[in-house]
């Protein structure tokens, strides 16, 4: 059955089949909250929270999108919320969907295996995943979902309502945020070697 149809059964009073949408869809929203708070007992508070507002909120869902963008939307802005009140206690290192440690720079380095790129991959992960969550909220954003929770730069943009060219260019500044504070950090004694100019 559909999302759709499922979402027509609960709204008309079938409310036990909310728990189908919810086992079809939380250990993606679960892994969203996950990576936004590295903590598995504030990721199931927010996992339970975003559930409870969309099934509040049930009846005013419009079929305009699917009902996953619609769900991720609520998750990313309540992560986001959560991320703003709690940034200044804690650092989101972040992690991919199956809890391994994600080498983030394989998605930012250029590949030319100079001594520079064997440091930055060596030494520098974890001030890599700081820097990326320590990026203006537009960028961290886009990041961790494009990166971490596997959505595609279209998916992006249907669920936070933003152009799809918007994204593109978040990722590409993102990147080269990430970068350029790379290469501050090595060339002002940061890291052992400076990087040479590309």
């Amino acid at each position: 059955m559909k999302d759709e149809e499922l979402i027509e059964l609960i709204i008309n009073g079938n409310t036990e089949l909310y728990a189908e949408l919810i086992e079809r869809y939380k250990n993606k929203v679960y892994s969203t909250a996950y990576s936004y708070t590295r903590d598995y007992e504030e990721a199931k508070d927010l996992t339970q929270e975003i559930f409870i507002k969309v099934y509040n909120n049930l009846s005013g869902f419009q079929n305009k999108a699917q009902f996953s963008t619609y769900l991720y939307r609520v998750a990313v802005n309540r992560c986001i919320d959560w991320t703003r009140r709690k940034r200044p206690k804690t650092i989101s290192m972040l992690t991919c969907q199956d809890d391994e440690n994600v080498d983030i720079y394989d998605f930012i380095a250029d590949y030319d295996s100079n001594p520079e790129e064997i440091l930055l991959r060596q030494e520098n992960m974890d001030f890599i995943r700081r820097e990326v969550s320590n990026l203006p909220e537009i960028y961290s954003t886009v990041m961790i979902m494009y990166y971490f929770q596997e959505f595609s730069p279209q998916e992006i943009s249907d669920i936070l309502g933003v152009p799809r060219k918007t994204i593109d260019t978040r990722l590409f500044r993102a990147r080269n945020l990430i970068k350029e504070r790379i290469r501050r950090k090595l060339d002002f004694g940061g890291g052992k070697v400076a990087m040479q100019p590309s």
